[in-house]
């Protein structure tokens, strides 16, 4: 079994980065499309690259706190399917979870944090200079308080030992492990540790999309759990708990009804009401392609799904912005294997979509 993901010379160009008409960065990575039935639509570079899924697996993480009795619903699942910004409401949330447990932030195991926004972080050590206390970063900002919120509540539920919830021969941690098998098709082929300390499984692009998918469809299946269609109908009916208001996951969820989550180091995963699905890996472990590849994949292989008078109006929202003092001088352009995999048309809908700005260069023939 290999040991690492997709090496450079299986990668494909996913997006390009222009500035004033220049190419100034390339994205290599890999991307999987999977049909309702789970299997592959399309693959740029190989559908079965091993992949850490990050924080993708976070509804089946949330699946798996809910077979063991964790009272989640509504907001308080949406957030333990999320990665969140660290927002007082976000922080709130977590916080109800733990109580309704009889647990605080202190039984989180997530490392402290401070919120993702500067006046966020302003306000806290406002606060508690108010207070007379010095301000200090708080696990329930960590954008995974409310996954490690509902591993604790699920431990309490089915008297688990709440000290050791992360270490992976946990009941609970057994637990997922299982899920993410069962949904993705295939065995965990590694498990590492996450940034959060969560233990982190390696599973297939492939495998992925199509757990994915199965999430993503459940609302509409009959067959399906009952705690996949929940996790998914939480992320959709509260999409600014699961990352926050104008951030690209909230925007898609809000806009689109399509499931999307990210996860560190360059995965994006979203799916759509049927259980097409798409993966990503961006390979630099950036964030410039997710997005922009995973809605031009899903325009093309589910088309009836992608409202494509909203469609619009979301890229030119999630794309990354090309900025020169301050205005737009290039845009983030898919690269041809992109292109080609989505057809001429998605392709010129994403180009006209995504703001370019200044595209072309500032004196023809000079230097831009």
């Amino acid at each position: 079994m290999t040991s690492a993901t997709l090496p450079l010379a299986d990668a494909v160009e996913l997006v390009h980065v222009v500035r004033n008409g220049f190419v100034e960065s390339r994205t290599p990575g890999a991307a999987v499309v999977t049909g309702p039935d789970g299997a592959v639509l399309a693959a740029l570079g190989p559908a079965d690259a091993l992949v850490y899924p990050r924080s993708t697996l976070k509804p089946f993480q949330a699946i798996a706190s809910l077979r063991h009795g964790a009272p989640l619903q509504g907001e308080a699942l949406a957030l333990a399917c999320g990665s969140h910004r660290g927002t007082r409401a976000h922080r709130d949330l977590a916080a109800s979870v733990l109580a309704a447990a009889g647990l605080s932030a202190a039984d989180l195991q997530c490392p402290p944090e401070h919120p993702a926004d500067p006046a966020e972080v302003l306000l806290l050590a406002r606060q508690a200079q108010q207070d007379g206390r010095e301000y200090a970063p708080t696990p329930l900002a960590y954008n995974c308080s409310g996954k490690h919120a509902g591993f604790l509540a699920a431990c309490v539920a089915a008297g688990h030992d709440v000290r050791t919830y992360l270490d992976p021969e946990h009941p609970l941690q057994r637990e997922v492990t299982a899920v993410i098998e069962q949904y993705c098709g295939e065995p965990v082929a590694h498990l590492g540790v996450d940034g959060c300390g969560a233990p982190a499984a390696v599973v297939s692009l492939a495998g992925l999309a199509r757990g994915i998918g199965q999430v993503a469809s459940a609302p509409g299946c009959a067959g399906a759990e009952p705690h996949a269609a929940a996790a998914a109908s939480a992320m959709l009916a509260h999409p600014w708990a699961v990352q926050a208001e104008g951030r690209a996951n909230t925007v898609v969820m809000q806009r689109l009804g399509l499931i999307a989550k990210l996860g560190a180091d360059g995965i994006t995963v979203m799916g759509a009401p049927d259980g097409t699905a798409v993966a990503v890996k961006a390979l630099d472990g950036g964030s410039r392609a997710g997005d922009l590849v995973a809605l031009a994949l899903l325009a093309r292989f589910a088309p009836d799904h992608v409202d494509r008078r909203e469609l619009p109006g979301v890229l030119a929202a999630v794309a990354p912005r090309i900025l020169g003092r301050g205005k737009p001088v290039g845009a983030v352009r898919l690269a041809e294997p992109v292109r080609q995999a989505v057809g001429a048309e998605v392709a010129a809908l994403v180009d006209d979509a995504v703001p370019g700005g200044l595209v072309g260069p500032l004196v023809p023939g000079g230097r831009a």
